[in-house]
């Protein structure tokens, strides 16, 4: 080897000295960093497996949301129906309560216009037989001939027509 210019005890102790420097290097600057890598490697694979498990909660929480929602929505076109069944209810009840009232004025009023009419009747009667008795007094009292009855009639309606309040025939 020394044809080679090549000196076996320097190579041997070259050799020996890259091995130590390999084992050196490999222990103290190539492990931690290999190490330190493999433990941040780890690190971002937990991150990223929580990353993913964020997610897949927050879908199911999205999810449970919208059927959250669903149902609120549900529940209040409930609520709504609710109210116009029962708001329809009280108008209808309204309505038959008013109809019923109307009806019952109604039937007052047509007793009350019975009534007053019947009392109109009864005061033209006595009226007409007022007028009849006091026309049948004045011709008794005299002896007419027919010209003085008709006046006297006559006279006796015009009075009557003032005497009576106003009240003509009904």
């Amino acid at each position: 080897m020394s044809a080679l210019g090549v000196n076996g005890w320097i190579l041997a102790v070259q050799l020996f000295a890259f091995i130590v420097f390999i084992l050196l290097f490999w222990k103290f600057a190539l492990g931690p960093i290999v190490s330190m890598v493999d433990t941040r490697r780890e690190r971002i694979e937990e991150s990223m497996a929580a990353a993913e498990r964020m997610q897949r909660e927050l879908a199911a929480t999205q999810a449970r949301n919208e059927e959250i929602l669903l149902e609120a929505r549900r529940e209040a076109q409930g609520i709504l129906a609710t109210a116009r069944q029962n708001a329809e209810e009280l108008r209808s009840q309204f309505h038959a309560q008013t109809e019923v009232e109307a009806q019952q004025i109604l039937t007052r009023a047509r007793q009350e216009i019975q009534a007053e009419t019947q009392q109109a009747w009864q005061s033209l009667r006595r009226d007409v037989a007022d007028l009849a008795i006091a026309a049948a007094t004045k011709i008794v009292r005299h002896e007419l001939n027919p010209q003085e009855q008709r006046r006297l009639i006559e006279e006796t309606l015009a009075e009557a027509g003032t005497s009576s309040n106003g009240l003509g025939p009904a």
